[in-house]
């Protein structure tokens, strides 16, 4: 029982020290994401079909079928902000 206490002692203050310092919140959060550990990522599958049209599925094509993977990262695949919008 003392155990339990304790351990939950330690995780309120842990929890604490992250709510007191939104710094050290955001790089502790970004943890997974440098590990590649991220849900953002999206694996897809780049392939032909039988009638030689490009597919792109998040599904392995059929055996046999020559494809190409393509990871896109939510924070590295985007297009920078027009010149138009950037006064905004």
């Amino acid at each position: 029982m003392r155990l339990l206490g304790i351990v939950l002692l330690l995780i309120c203050a842990a929890g604490l020290i992250l709510y007191l310092n939104p710094d050290l919140r955001n790089r502790v959060t970004e943890i997974p994401a440098d590990l590649g550990l991220s849900d953002r990522t999206a694996r897809l599958y780049k392939w032909r079909d039988a009638n030689n049209r490009w597919q792109i599925t998040d599904q392995l094509p059929p055996e046999g079928i020559e494809y190409e993977i393509l990871d896109y990262h939510e924070d590295l695949n985007v297009l920078p902000r027009p010149p138009a919008l950037q006064g905004d």
